[in-house]
C-alpha cells in the first residue's frame, strides 16, 4: 500500500503523518495522487464532486503560485 492510501485510511503513525505533510509542501507528483485517489473513493462511495474540473482547477492554481514563488 503507498503513502496516499496509507493517509486517506487513516494508517500513517503521527511521525510518518508529518514526515508526509512535510513532502506535500513540496511534492507536486504526491498532492495530485492523493487528490486523484480521493476523488475516486469519492466517486466508488457515491459522492459527487462540485463538477470535474474542479480540483484540476485548485491544483493548477497552485502549482502556478509555486512556480511564481520560486
Amino acid at each position: 500500500m503507498n503513502e496516499a492510501s496509507r493517509l486517506l485510511d487513516g494508517e500513517l503513525t503521527e511521525a510518518d503523518l508529518t514526515t508526509l505533510l512535510e513532502r506535500l509542501k513540496h511534492d507536486t507528483a504526491l498532492r495530485d495522487e492523493i487528490s486523484t485517489q480521493q476523488l475516486v473513493r469519492d466517486g466508488l462511495a457515491g459522492l459527487r464532486s462540485l463538477d470535474a474540473g474542479y480540483t484540476l482547477r485548485i491544483l493548477a492554481a497552485v502549482r502556478l503560485a509555486q512556480q511564481r514563488k520560486g
